[in-house]
């Protein structure tokens, strides 16, 4: 197919788009890149109104959406028997680790003697990690220096 059919073709699958009424209209012509077959695949996705009659707010009741949590991803590391037991105690009980670390530390923070015994575990481990860190770290410079 040469480049003129290539491009009628493109036009012909764009969506139409009705100029823009804020005063920014195009000034120049920009030929797309986008090869005929992805143009024929994104142009069945628009923000077009067949979906305007669905309303979303529908499925929840008036300020149920306020009390919903907001979440964030985190990425932790855990021993690999500490992750694997609470691995099983999370099946066993139905929730997720996430769940159970929150509701771990909300217990801990009613509790401030527990809390602070938890945190003295914490900064001991934290300490092995550290030092765990510091000899492998060790270790690689030494494979370095001996391979080289």
């Amino acid at each position: 197919m040469n480049e003129d059919a290539l491009e009628r073709l493109m036009q012909r699958q764009r969506p139409v788009v009705p100029p823009r009424s804020d005063g920014l209209e195009e000034t120049s012509r920009v030929k797309s890149r986008q090869p005929a077959a992805d143009a024929a695949v994104t142009s069945r996705y628009s923000d077009s109104d067949e979906s305007a009659g669905v309303d979303v707010s529908m499925s929840m009741s008036q300020g149920e959406g306020a009390d919903l949590p907001q979440l964030v991803r985190t990425t932790t590391r855990l021993e690999e028997e500490i992750d694997k037991a609470l691995r099983h105690l999370c099946m066993d009980e139905k929730i997720t680790k996430e769940v159970w670390f929150e509701a771990a530390y909300q217990y801990l923070a009613e509790h401030p003697k527990a809390m602070k015994v938890v945190n003295g575990m914490a900064k001991e481990r934290y300490q092995r990690r550290k030092r765990a860190a510091d000899l492998r770290k060790l270790e690689t410079m030494q494979k370095r220096l001996k391979g080289s």
